[in-house]
């Protein structure tokens, strides 16, 4: 009896194994003969933060010829200090991210900044995961915070919403700020398109969301990993498609040029909402602050909700 259960059990790991090696090998390999141009690191402008900083800024200057509203921001490092001690458990549980410990935690507090949160709204952060942000913010702010992820049973369970980015089943106006946090780019196919839609019908007049960071770079480019099972995976038919040759085991992101960002998300805007791209043009000084750290958020995006 205990044979006949430990062939099964072998026959079963085996199926299983052979499945993965049939789904991940091809792109494993594909990967692997493929030459530079096609690769993340090639196209990764952030591994050489003086010569990014320059590019960037090129960036910037190409999205306000094209007709975006640009504003260049500062941080305020003193605050960024006092603000992490006020969010205790956004510092805890990003401390085990290595080298982009930071970038996580500034991400969070640029949305904090630039949403304006305060008592009085009703905020989602979108595409949360395990993010213990809408708990803290209940707890320091007092606000009505939720926070909402595909991951989720769907439907609003406490402060938890089961739902599509894009198609929320949320009540028309039903908030007043929304918030992504390293985000946006995994949003594969149309949903990109979709949320834009979908975030001006959810939020409330006056009400805005921010993206952090929006990733924008010379090319426009979709990256996916090797190692990830491509089934199901849906690129961008215009975009380069790049392999990540990095750590991190991520399906899809996408990354925009400036000219695919007007014409995908800027351009797509409804008319009672006004959008405006931040570029950060002090990231040295967060450099020589905490020295070691990644930190790469150059821009984020802010949309607003008119009053009416």
């Amino acid at each position: 009896m205990k044979t006949r259960v430990r062939d099964k059990i072998r026959t079963a790991i085996r199926a299983e194994v052979g499945r993965a090696l049939a789904e991940i090998l091809p792109p494993a390999l594909e990967f692997h003969h493929s030459p530079l141009e096609v690769r993340q690191s090639y196209h990764n402008l952030t591994q050489d933060p003086v010569k990014s900083y320059q590019i960037y800024i090129v960036i910037r200057d190409r999205l306000a010829q094209m007709g975006v509203r640009v504003e260049d921001i500062s941080i305020d490092v003193a605050d960024f200090h006092k603000w992490l001690k006020a969010f205790p458990e956004i510092d805890a549980f990003y401390q085990g991210m290595s080298d982009v410990y930071i970038e996580k935690c500034l991400e969070h507090y640029l949305s904090f900044t630039y949403l304006g949160l305060s008592t009085q709204d009703t905020f989602i952060d979108i595409a949360a995961s395990g993010s213990p942000y809408a708990t803290s913010l209940r707890r320091r702010i007092g606000l009505k915070a939720y926070r909402l992820d595909l991951l989720y049973r769907k439907g609003i369970h406490g402060h938890d919403i089961g739902g599509d980015a894009g198609d929320t089943g949320l009540p028309k106006g039903f908030a007043t700020s929304l918030a992504l946090h390293c985000a946006y780019e995994c949003f594969m196919g149309d949903a990109d398109i979709h949320f834009v839609h979908e975030a001006a019908r959810i939020l409330k007049p006056g009400g805005r969301y921010v993206i952090v960071p929006l990733y924008l770079d010379n090319t426009y480019y979709n990256s996916t990993s090797p190692y990830c099972s491509q089934t199901g995976l849906e690129f961008d038919p215009t975009a380069l498609k790049v392999w990540r040759d990095d750590r991190y085991l991520v399906p899809f992101s996408r990354h925009y040029s400036p000219e695919a960002f007007i014409e995908r998300v800027y351009s797509r805007i409804p008319d009672d909402m006004s959008g405006t791209v931040y570029f950060i043009r002090n990231l040295p000084d967060l450099w020589q602050a905490f020295v070691g750290q990644r930190i790469y958020c150059y821009f984020l995006f802010q949309c607003a909700k008119s009053q009416r």
